[in-house]
Parts: C-alpha cells; sequence; structure tokens
C-alpha cells in the first residue's frame, strides 16, 4: 500500500500543470509542434518575408487589343525614326571612322619606312609635314571616337 504522503504528492503534481511527468512531456511535445507549425506557416503566409528590401522596377500595364490614339501612333513613329536615324548615324560615324583610320595607317606606315631609310640625317620639311597630317587626322579620329549619338 501506498503511504499518505505518496499518495499526497502525487496529487499535487497532478494538480500542478505539467506535475504529472507522462502528461508535461505531452504537453510540452503539443506546444512544441505547434510553434514549429506556426514557425513554418507565418513567413508563408506572410508575403514575401526576406525579400521585402528587394524592390522590383515597375512594369507598363499592357493593355491587348486596345488601338492607338492618333497621339500615340505619332509618338510611336517618331521614336521609330529616331533610332532608324540614330542606327544612321552611327553607321556613318563608323564608315567615316574606318575611312580615315586606314588613311593615318597608309600614312603612318609610308614615313616610318622613308625614316628607316634615312638612318640618322634630319628630317626633311616634307616629312615634318607628313607627321603633322598624321598628328591631325589621329587627333580627329580620337574626336570622333568620344562622338557618341544617343537615342532617346
Amino acid at each position: 500500500m501506498k503511504s499518505s504522503e505518496q499518495v499526497l504528492t502525487q496529487r499535487q503534481r497532478r494538480s500542478i500543470p505539467g506535475g504529472d511527468l507522462s502528461s508535461g512531456l505531452k504537453d510540452r511535445a503539443l506546444i512544441l509542434a505547434v510553434t514549429c507549425i506556426c514557425l513554418i506557416a507565418v513567413p508563408a503566409f506572410a508575403g514575401n518575408g526576406q525579400q521585402a528590401g528587394a524592390q522590383t522596377t515597375p512594369r507598363p500595364i499592357v493593355i491587348p487589343n486596345r488601338s492607338l490614339d492618333t497621339h500615340e501612333l505619332n509618338a510611336l513613329a517618331e521614336k521609330n525614326a529616331k533610332k532608324r536615324n540614330f542606327d544612321a548615324a552611327n553607321a556613318e560615324r563608323k564608315r567615316v571612322m574606318d575611312d580615315d583610320i586606314s588613311k593615318l595607317v597608309i600614312l603612318a606606315r609610308d614615313l616610318k619606312t622613308k625614316t628607316d631609310n634615312m638612318g640618322n640625317a634630319p628630317l626633311t620639311p616634307v616629312m615634318v609635314r607628313e607627321a603633322e597630317v598624321i598628328e591631325f587626322l589621329a587627333n580627329d579620329v580620337k574626336e570622333k571616337m568620344k562622338l557618341t549619338v544617343t537615342f532617346d
């Protein structure tokens, strides 16, 4: 038989929440399970959670099957014309630069062969003039390379 003290301590354990060992473990396991489920489920319902700081670029709303009015058609035609002009201007600039660069290479090779054949003799006035032309052409190509045609 159990003594009165043993019965009293068992009753006290049952009256205290979590006093009984087997029910306390079950309660703790249940609380742990509910906490884990909450921790997993809350970020899923909260939206982008960790990605809240990332900003997305706004995109225009596209309405299909809508005809453009005259102002929009004119703006679109103007934009296309500017793009064609932009492409044509860049192609022309590239063609002119290629021509100038080929002239520059020819003049530089010619002057180099002349100076190599001279040895230690001083440059003639014609050679100095050719060097000045090469310098002018090189600066012109450099400036054309900096020039850009922009498309708005």
